[in-house]
């Protein structure tokens, strides 16, 4: 995924499903409401661009017994996805989950400052973190930022990497660019998701990734994680 990626900031249009599945519109109490659950996944399509199957941050994979957003992305792609689903059963008998909802996470394979990505320079417009985290061969976040209708565009800068050869301990600083052309009115999230298999490279054991950003109140703040690739 090259480039400024265009988000659509807001995940609300998710909630109504989330809400439809969790809550009982009848006086049936008997009706059996599945368990769903709203994660970073990363998802694999088939030849024809379908989602066949998602795969956790816990390592497990789920083959995908209904989409319900019937999305489509690249053949035989792989893309990472924010999805709330649960488990179910295919008539075949076949098990796996169901997909309700989901949105392209911002995942772009971070860039150095020279790329011609940031031709125009590295913009570190501000974002708050929610909550940051690690995930299977990623570093998730979700971010606070302060948008009406504008365009946010989002990609990691890849501000420094370095590697012990003796220890085969690499160190890699990332930036988040931010490039907000909106107006501060309203909070909304941002979902993102670093990709970071490819500084596991052979003899490499250990990677330190340090994440920076510029927060509202001016700060940059860091953040440190251990990523141990298996």
């Amino acid at each position: 995924m090259k480039g400024k990626l265009q988000f659509p900031v807001s995940l609300r249009w998710l909630l109504p499903v989330l809400m439809c599945v969790l809550v009982s519109c009848g006086d049936d109490d008997d009706y059996y409401y599945p368990p769903v659950k709203l994660e970073f996944l990363t998802a694999q399509a088939d030849a024809s661009g379908y989602i066949k199957s998602v795969l956790t941050d816990e390592g497990e994979t789920f083959a995908v017994v209904e989409d319900a957003s019937n999305t489509r992305i690249d053949a035989n792609a792989s893309a990472r996805i924010v999805s709330n689903y649960s488990t179910a059963v295919a008539t075949d008998g076949t098990s796996g989950v169901k997909l309700y909802a989901l949105l392209n996470a911002v995942s772009p394979v971070p860039e150095p400052p020279s790329s011609p990505t940031f031709k125009d320079g590295v913009k570190r417009d501000p974002a708050d973190v929610t909550s940051i985290w690690m995930g299977l061969d990623y570093l998730n976040m979700i971010l606070d930022i302060r948008a009406q209708n504008g365009k946010h565009s989002f990609h990691f800068v890849e501000e420094e990497v370095s590697t012990d050869e003796e220890t085969g301990h690499r160190f890699v600083h990332l930036l988040l660019y931010h490039s907000d052309g909106d107006v501060q009115a309203y909070s909304k999230r941002a979902y993102l998701s670093v990709p970071l298999r490819q500084y596991a490279a052979e003899g490499i054991k250990q990677v330190t990734v340090r994440f920076s950003l510029i927060t509202y109140s001016g700060e940059e703040k860091n953040y440190e994680f251990e990523y141990n690739p298996k």
